[in-house]
């Protein structure tokens, strides 16, 4: 009966030692906590949390800002940023325009035109940043248009329509960079290249050069400054 209890407690001193030596727990026993570990800001105790980077801290997934430069030609737009993963952003810039047309007559320039307009930019960024909207980017953006043409009274041939409406579509692709200052402040600028493509020839010599840019079709350069705020 000994020999029998004696080897019966050296069984289990034996199970005992191979479930400590191969790290095998019971369900109802408490998990074991993982070693604690060390980052470059020192060692971080069992249990704890790695405390976020100053990058991490300060990650601005959205933005919404202007384009000075469109304002000045007459197209007026907000652009707005989502960044769905560090270095990934998606753009939305709905806008609207409104621009004078200037035609010639008998040599002279005659004023009183206008071109209107609204559409908008959907498009995609790549940024090299890690705080948001910043760092060097590039990205292809789709683009669509709906405009009205008007002549300067008096000016339309007799029995010709004094407005044209036509819509434009195209695409684009930009660079360039941006850099987020302070509390959120974003500036930035880049320039790329455009084609449009519209609904029907428009009589290129009614206009100017701002509403050329806007709504005329073919490749053409676009440059973009942008001043904006991130949250």
């Amino acid at each position: 009966m000994r020999a029998c209890s004696s080897v019966l407690v050296s069984a289990a001193v034996f199970v005992a030692a191979f479930l400590g030596t191969t790290g095998i727990a019971y369900a109802d026993e408490p998990a074991a906590h993982p070693a604690a570990s060390a980052t470059s800001t020192g060692t971080v105790a069992a249990g704890e949390k790695a405390k976020p980077t100053g990058d991490e801290e300060s990650f601005r997934n959205i933005s919404l800002g202007v384009n000075p430069l469109g304002i000045a030609i007459g197209r007026y737009s907000i652009q707005g940023e989502y960044l769905f993963a560090k270095h990934h952003a998606i753009t939305l810039n709905p806008f609207f325009a409104h621009a004078p047309v200037t035609v010639t007559v008998n040599g002279q320039e005659v004023d009183g035109g206008s071109l209107n307009g609204f559409g908008g930019e959907l498009g995609y960024r790549l940024y090299t940043g890690t705080r948001g909207p910043n760092g060097f980017f590039v990205g292809p953006s789709v683009l669509f248009g709906s405009y009205s043409q008007s002549a300067p009274s008096g000016t339309q041939a007799a029995g010709s329509k004094g407005s044209d409406s036509f819509v434009a579509y195209g695409g684009a692709l930009d660079i360039g960079g941006q850099a987020i200052i302070g509390p959120g402040i974003v500036l930035g600028g880049g320039f790329g290249l455009q084609y449009t493509s519209t609904s029907q020839d428009l009589n290129t010599d009614n206009l100017n050069l701002a509403s050329a840019i806007i709504a005329g079709g073919g490749v053409r350069p676009r440059f973009l400054l942008t001043l904006a705020y991130a949250f």
